[in-house]
């Protein structure tokens, strides 16, 4: 079982950007109310947000 790292919006935001994603603490909050995410303590799972992501957009080439 691996433990989940959640990292504030604004960090979330700042890295998906560095990845070439463009979202707004809006969408994520968003997300969070329709059921696509989840926030716990501490913010948002990266991980969680990309494969979203992914899965919405199909997977990213390497």
């Amino acid at each position: 079982m691996t433990a989940k790292t959640r990292v504030p919006a604004t960090v979330a935001l700042s890295l998906l950007a560095r990845s070439g994603h463009k979202l707004s603490a809006v969408t994520l909050r968003q997300w969070v109310h329709r059921g696509h995410i989840t926030r716990g303590p501490g913010g948002y799972d990266l991980l969680e947000i990309v494969n979203y992501l992914d899965n919405r957009n199909g997977p990213r080439c390497a």
